[in-house]
């Protein structure tokens, strides 16, 4: 039976994205790091490709699995989440890349309805005089996207009838 492939979120330690991507490629293990966070790195394989990334490869062994405060567990990401934060740094040469919790009131959750952020949804926050939308990742990064219109938003209603916020 074919183990199931997933987003791990790692910690590079010493070593730069750019530097272990020849053995990432070589391990076959697909990779994403995102702007600015030069700590950081997404690797998309299955458990024993990682294991074997980690355990047998000199650069693995500055890649560490990012654990769960909660648990202590590795953390993985649903594809879903990854595919839209992807999107979201591949859509704009710099977007809002931040590493703790925003410190600003989030608002409706919406729905991006055109562009190349279609179907994306999040918060809208307002980052540097500007509305945006914020997506969270697994609790450990956050994405927000460049200016987006509101035309080209749509509120999704929210069940309980008070006002989506977290923050």
């Amino acid at each position: 039976m074919e183990e199931s492939r997933h987003w791990y979120a790692m910690h590079l330690f010493y070593i730069r994205p750019a530097s272990a991507a020849p053995a990432l490629e070589e391990a076959g293990i697909e990779y994403f790091t995102p702007p600015t966070v030069s700590s950081l790195i997404f690797l998309r394989a299955d458990r024993t490709q990682i294991y074997n990334f980690l355990t047998f490869t000199a650069t693995g062994q500055r890649v560490k699995h990012m654990r769960s405060r909660i648990d202590g567990s590795e953390i993985i990401v649903k594809d879903a989440d990854m595919d839209i934060f992807i999107r979201i740094c591949q859509s704009f040469g710099e977007p809002v890349i931040m590493t703790e919790a925003p410190k600003v009131k989030l608002g409706d959750r919406v729905r991006v309805k055109e562009g190349s952020l279609a179907g994306l949804e999040g918060n809208v926050v307002r980052i540097r005089k500007q509305k945006r939308v914020l997506v969270c990742v697994a609790g450990i990064i956050w994405a927000a996207t460049a200016h987006i219109p509101a035309e080209m938003l749509e509120v999704i209603p929210d069940d309980s009838g008070s006002a989506n916020e977290k923050g």
